[in-house]
């Protein structure tokens, strides 16, 4: 994957393998002054924000564990005691600074850093559109992982009336081997993600999806995001109304979402509705799909499974139920498996872009701040609906009908995908699981043994690893750890 591999003077210089230094990089090899001298240079330093992204560095990001990290803490899922017990931790809320399923922290500073090394070097390039777009990215960079690592490790704004003045993160604009960094708050995070985005969004190129680089709709689409965690509503339909208007593509149909195992968006034969995906290849020793489940010969061996209350959510003409869920026997049981990272038609298995943001998303962004600010939001949740179920008849909801829908949809659109533990989160709901059902397909096998999260409990925010507080003095760990 050429875009992913850093040129070897930035590998030398800038990369660090130790957790344990994540904001100190060795300085006697070459400065960023000599290696970021050139529109190439620049280029690749991009690529490698990505590349952290992904996971590099011994750090987990986006390309595997933060696909699982947050969803083993939900209601979507149940564990296979048939597994590896793989982010056990996580499924019982037990994780602990010292050990914790949860790493995106380092990941997420070492995409960064990266950023603003390219931020602090901007004056080389001469005016115009390549040092535009490089601006945007890398102020695009420097917000998403950013806004990871917030709504990871701080609280969400709609969360609680406290949220606002609690614990937020780091925010590093700069590249400094000696900083020690406090936490600001909540507010003044949020603050910071909106100002990098409120600049991207000017600045950034046309991109293309399939270069694996953001355009200007995928920036509109996070700001959605952003101010729906923020309460603002009519800051969040006007994002989502220029991310659609914006666009080149729309909505996935049914067609293109899941035709066979190997034909489909999540087989990555197309790219619909995807504003902006992380690119994999075998080179980059990746396979998402591992932190779900392996081959076992013709049978697969899952870590986590579909839980049976979930699982009969999907209607049988509901094309996700195809596109996610494979039910199928391991050593003389039947599981309900999770495919959506099975892979493409060929080649490696658990081998697939990772789709970070996506016009469907948009949409349902869209339809609950509508739903809040005035209780609209049915057009929006049916262009979702209408490309998902055949035969569609519109439900017509309102009132708290409506509100109902536009969430099991979302949660349907969103499985093990990175939003059901932060869409919980952020409406103060608990995490319930059934006491009774089990792991097996049918509802029997074990049952899970930590059935709730309440709202409001302190592990709803992830714990600062201790390495990084040894380090930094100025940090101060989540309350309740």
């Amino acid at each position: 994957m050429k875009k992913i591999f850093l040129f070897s003077v930035l590998l030398l210089s800038f990369i660090s393998c130790n957790k344990d230094d994540i904001t100190f990089y060795p300085y006697n090899a070459v400065s960023d002054a000599t290696v970021l001298a050139k529109p190439a240079d620049f280029t690749n330093a991009i690529n490698g924000a990505y590349a952290y992204m992904i996971k590099r560095g011994g750090a987990d990001g986006f390309g595997e564990e933060l696909l699982i990290d947050s969803e083993v803490a939900t209601d979507n899922l149940i564990l296979n005691p048939q597994g590896r017990q793989s982010n056990k931790d996580g499924f019982r809320f037990t994780s602990t600074p010292s050990s914790s399923h949860f790493d995106f922290y380092y990941s997420g500073y070492r995409a960064i850093n990266m950023a603003n090394l390219t931020l602090q070097r901007l004056d080389v390039l001469e005016a115009g559109t390549f040092k535009d777009n490089i601006e945007g990215e890398a102020r695009f960079i420097r917000a998403i992982n950013h806004f990871e690592l917030l709504r990871n490790y701080g609280k969400i704004p709609t969360q609680s009336a406290d949220a606002l003045a609690s614990l937020g993160i780091a925010y590093n604009e700069v590249v400094d081997p000696v900083s020690k960094p406090s936490r600001l708050t909540v507010q003044e995070s949020y603050d910071k993600v909106l100002a990098d985005l409120l600049i991207a969004k000017d600045k950034i190129g046309d991109n293309t999806i399939t270069t694996g680089h953001p355009g200007r709709a995928a920036v509109y689409a996070l700001l959605s995001r952003v101010y729906l965690y923020m309460g603002q509503w009519q800051n969040c339909i006007d994002n989502a109304n220029l991310a659609i208007s914006t666009f080149s593509g729309d909505v996935a149909t049914r067609a293109q979402f899941y035709t066979s195992a190997t034909n489909g968006l999540w087989e990555d034969s197309n790219a619909a509705g995807v504003l902006f995906k992380l690119r994999l290849d075998v080179v980059d020793g990746v396979t998402p799909g591992v932190a779900y489940s392996q081959a076992a010969g013709a049978q697969i061996k899952s870590e986590y499974v579909v839980s049976k209350e979930f699982y009969d959510k999907f209607l049988a003409t509901d094309i996700r139920k195809a596109a996610y869920i494979k039910t199928g026997p391991f050593s003389g049981n039947t599981y309900n498996n999770i495919s959506k990272y099975d892979g493409r038609g060929t080649g490696t298995r658990n081998l697939v872009d990772i789709k970070v943001l996506r016009i469907e998303e948009v949409y349902l962004n869209k339809a609950e701040a509508e739903y809040n600010l005035n209780g609209g939001g049915l057009a929006s949740l049916d262009k979702i609906r209408s490309n998902r179920y055949s035969p569609f008849v519109s439900g017509g909801e309102t009132g708290q009908a409506l509100y109902d829908a536009i969430q099991l949809e979302r949660r349907l659109e969103f499985a093990f995908e990175m939003d059901r533990f932060y869409t919980l989160k952020r409406l103060n709901l608990p995490v319930v699981r059934s006491a009774t059902d089990g792991h097996y397909s049918n509802g029997t096998g074990t049952p899970a043994e930590f059935t709730n999260l309440p709202a409001g409990d302190f592990r709803w925010q992830f714990p600062i690893p201790q390495d990084q507080i040894d380090i930094n003095e100025n940090l101060q760990q989540n309350p309740g750890y």
